[in-house]
């Protein structure tokens, strides 16, 4: 099942829920009695929105993500990076050759792109750093 989006927004979207992601996993930092608040925090998972050529998204359950999140001395978020790798559902536009997408999200403050290939092949990454 393909639903239909503004782009836009559910980029917006999508990078806020990799934001919410990144908090909570670095909350997690400070509450781990083995690890200090500054260790990175990694955490992983499945399913992820995927962007077809047309720039629509839809939900690829197999799709595989991991994040790392760092904490400051004060608890404080000081960066995170996204990555996660999916496949166009079936019948998805695919592009004739690799398209990459770059969206100015405030949550990936220091870059994000999707990448989407022929072959169904998707990719996309997004940055954070504490000014």
């Amino acid at each position: 099942m393909r639903r239909q989006n503004s782009s836009r927004g559910v980029a917006a979207i999508r990078h806020a829920l990799v934001c919410a992601l990144a908090m909570g996993t670095a909350g997690a930092a400070a509450a781990a009695p083995d690890r200090p608040v500054t260790a990175a925090m990694a955490d992983k998972g499945t399913g992820c929105l995927v962007r077809d050529a047309e720039g629509n998204y839809a939900l690829d359950p197999e799709c595989t993500w991991h994040n790392v999140a760092r904490r400051g001395a004060d608890g404080a978020l000081l960066g995170y990076t996204y990555q996660d790798n999916g496949t166009l559902p079936e019948g998805a536009p695919a592009p004739v050759k690799a398209m990459s997408f770059r969206d100015e999200i405030a949550a990936c403050n220091t870059g994000s792109k999707e990448t989407v290939t022929p072959s169904g092949a998707y990719a996309s990454n997004c940055h954070f750093k504490a000014e």
